[in-house]
């Protein structure tokens, strides 16, 4: 039975963060829409956030850390990299690096993360102490959710959590970038644009 928190507090967010390193699967809040997530360091529960939005396998997935410093336990960052880090997240920039051996494949060939902007996200990642699944709480292929009623009711009662944050605001999905020898490559447009992260390398 899925169990619904509304306007979590801080000791629901201590009890939730626990279960997700366990490996159960939440619906989280997330600076642009409602994400699903699990323990990305536990295979087993990231076949399950596939299998929940029916997702295929060969479309990869990203994670929410509490900090640039969580993240670089999990992959390996650059000084260019960090720099972007420092001066873009907490917000709505992913960035791809080079991920370490304790990641497992089935996330991502790379570390693909960001550091959410939104308390909830952020706090959970805190407290779990690990990684955080990032994708949005839809079935594959379809538009990001910015409240639990635009949320399939059978993606509801897959998931073992659900986090009622009202209605989110609007926002364009991350920018999805890969930093380069400080060559800027962009996966996914979003937010924070190539001009952006280029002024700011000065190149």
């Amino acid at each position: 039975m899925t169990l619904i928190l509304k306007d979590p507090r801080n000791e629901d967010l201590k009890g939730v963060a626990k279960k997700i390193r366990e490996g159960e699967s939440c619906i989280y809040p997330t600076e642009t829409c409602y994400g699903l997530g699990t323990n990305a360091l536990d295979e087993e529960a990231v076949k399950k956030i596939y299998s929940i939005k029916e997702r295929d396998m060969g479309k990869k997935l990203s994670c929410i850390v509490s900090s640039v410093e969580q993240a670089e336990k999990y992959c390996e960052l650059n000084t260019v990299e960090r720099d972007v880090c420092n001066e873009f997240m907490p917000g709505p920039l992913t960035l791809v690096a080079k991920k370490k051996n304790t990641v497992p494949d089935i996330l991502n060939k790379d570390f693909v993360f960001r550091v959410s902007s939104n308390p909830i996200a952020q706090k959970l990642a805190q407290e779990s102490g690990v990684p955080i699944v990032a994708t949005s709480a839809n079935f594959s292929g379809t538009g990001g959710r910015y409240s639990l009623d635009d949320i399939s009711r059978v993606i509801r009662d897959r998931v073992d959590i659900i986090l009622d944050y009202g209605e989110l605001e609007k926002q364009e999905p991350s920018t999805i970038a890969k930093i380069d020898k400080r060559n800027v490559e962009i996966y996914r447009k979003g937010p924070v644009s190539r001009k952006q992260i280029e002024r700011f390398l000065n190149i």
